[in-house]
C-alpha cells in the first residue's frame, strides 16, 4: 500500500484537532492547525482554508504538503508507534501575509533513525497562482542581493555567534527561508548552523537592513506582504504604532508584556546568562525572532520562576516605520507628535541601562509606555515597550 494511502486511512480513524491560527485575511484565506498524536509522538502542521478557486486550492495544498514534508513526518510517527523510547514532535509558525503564505515547520526527535536531531521544512506560496516563491523574487537584482546577504552574514552576524557552537557555517546562503512583515529569516540545516541546544539554526534580517536590494515595486513581494509598511514612516504609521503598543506587543516577537518568564525560557531557552540593568534583568533567548531582542524583568531574587515580562526591548529591526539605526528623532516626532516626556541619557546612565548615550522620548499608549531611544546623533538606537 502506498504511504500516502496508508496515512489517509490512519488519519480517518484518528482524532484530528483543528485549531484556528488567527491569520485570516480580508479575502477569507487563513491557516488552520492540523494535529495528530500517536504513541509518544505528535505532528502539527498548517493547512490553508478559504481558497475559493478549486484549482488554486489543490495547488496550494500540494505545495504545502511537499514543502513542509508533512507526509514524511506522519509516516515516521506511524513507524515509531511501538517504540517506547523514540518519538518525534513537530510544531509550526506562519501566516497569510496579504496574498502570500509563509510557513515553517520545526521537527525534532528520531526523524530518520534512533538519533535525535532537528530539522526545518518551509514553504512560501504566492496565492495569485500557487507557485513557490524563490528567494530571488524578493529582490530587484537577485545576484547582487545574494552577494550582499552573504557579506552581511560574514561581517554582521558571524561576530555575534557563540564560540561554543558545534556548527557555524553561515555562507553560502541556505535554501530555506521564511517571510514576515518585519524581516527575512534564513533557515539552516543543523550540520551547517546549530544552536547551543544542537537544534538547526536560523538568522533573521530586518527588511530595513537590506532595503536597497529589495524589489520596491507596488506589485513586488515585499510590498504585498506588508514589509514596506514596516519600513516606512508615513501618515498611517502613528495609528499602527499606537495599536501595537496598546496590545502590549511589538511586531513578530512572540511575547506579550505580562507573560510568565519561566514558560518562555523553558520553551525558547536562554542564549546567554541574564544581564543586569538599572532596576532589573535583561534576558536574551534563542531563536531568530529574538536576535538583538531582550526581555526586561525584575531583579528581586536569583530565581525568576514567578517573574513576568515587564518590558520588550528591540535593538535591531523595524516596526511600522521605526527603523533602528535609521530613523531620526525629528522624523518620529513629526509622525507621533511631541512625546509625553523626554530625558537625556549620559554615559553613566547609558552604561547602567546597557545602552548608548543619547536621549529618550516617552509615549503613553493605554496601559503601556513606548520608549524611543536615540544615540548622540539623534538616530533611533532602541525601541522599548514597558508596562
Amino acid at each position: 500500500m502506498r504511504i500516502r494511502e496508508w496515512i489517509r486511512k490512519i488519519l480517518c480513524a484518528a482524532m484530528i484537532l483543528l485549531l484556528a491560527a488567527g491569520t485570516a485575511q480580508a479575502d477569507g484565506v487563513s491557516l488552520t492547525e492540523m494535529s495528530l498524536a500517536l504513541g509518544n509522538s505528535v505532528v502539527r502542521y498548517p493547512a490553508a482554508d478559504g481558497i475559493a478557486d478549486d484549482t488554486l486550492r489543490e495547488a496550494v495544498d500540494e505545495k504545502m504538503k511537499a514543502g513542509l514534508d508533512t507526509d514524511t513526518y506522519l509516516g515516521r510517527m506511524m513507524a515509531l508507534i511501538s517504540e517506547e523510547n523514540l518519538r518525534i514532535e513537530t510544531s509550526w509558525e506562519g501566516a497569510v501575509l496579504g496574498d502570500v503564505i509563509s510557513c515553517v515547520v520545526s521537527a525534532e526527535g528520531a526523524l530518520a533513525d534512533s538519533r535525535s536531531t532537528h530539522r526545518w521544512t518551509w514553504t512560501n506560496i504566492d496565492l495569485r497562482d500557487g507557485h513557490e516563491i524563490s528567494l530571488d523574487e524578493l529582490f530587484a537584482d537577485g545576484e547582487a542581493a545574494r552577494a550582499a546577504l552573504e557579506e552581511y552574514l560574514d561581517f554582521e552576524v558571524a561576530p555575534e555567534l557563540s564560540a561554543h557552537l558545534a556548527n557555524s557555517e553561515l555562507t553560502p546562503l541556505p535554501d530555506g527561508f521564511r517571510l514576515e512583515r518585519t524581516g527575512l529569516t534564513l533557515l539552516y540545516p543543523v550540520n551547517r548552523l546549530s544552536t547551543l541546544r544542537d537544534r538547526a539554526g536560523a538568522v533573521k534580517i530586518g527588511w530595513n537592513e537590506i532595503r536597497k536590494y529589495l524589489d520596491n515595486g507596488e506589485d513586488g513581494i515585499p510590498a504585498r506582504i506588508g514589509a514596506a509598511e514596516m519600513m516606512t514612516l508615513d501618515d498611517g504609521s502613528a495609528e499602527r504604532i499606537r495599536e501595537a503598543a496598546e496590545s502590549g506587543r511589538l511586531p513578530d516577537i512572540p511575547v506579550k508584556i505580562g507573560d510568565g518568564l519561566k514558560a518562555l525560557t523553558d520553551h525558547y531557552h536562554m542564549l546567554t546568562d541574564p544581564d543586569v540593568y538599572e532596576g532589573g534583568r535583561l534576558f536574551a533567548l534563542e531563536g531568530a525572532c529574538f536576535r538583538n531582542v531582550f526581555l526586561m524583568t525584575d531583579f528581586l531574587s536569583e530565581k525568576w520562576d514567578d517573574s513576568i515580562v515587564q518590558g520588550i526591548r528591540m535593538d535591531r529591526g523595524c516596526a511600522w516605520g521605526l527603523c533602528i539605526g535609521e530613523t531620526a528623532r525629528e522624523d518620529w516626532r513629526a509622525a507621533l507628535g511631541e512625546p509625553d516626556a523626554e530625558t537625556g541619557l549620559d554615559a553613566d546612565q547609558a552604561e547602567a541601562n546597557r545602552m548608548e548615550p543619547g536621549a529618550c522620548d516617552y509615549y503613553n499608549f493605554g496601559n503601556y509606555q513606548l520608549r524611543l531611544y536615540c544615540n548622540g546623533d539623534g538616530i533611533l538606537s532602541s525601541i522599548v515597550l514597558t508596562e
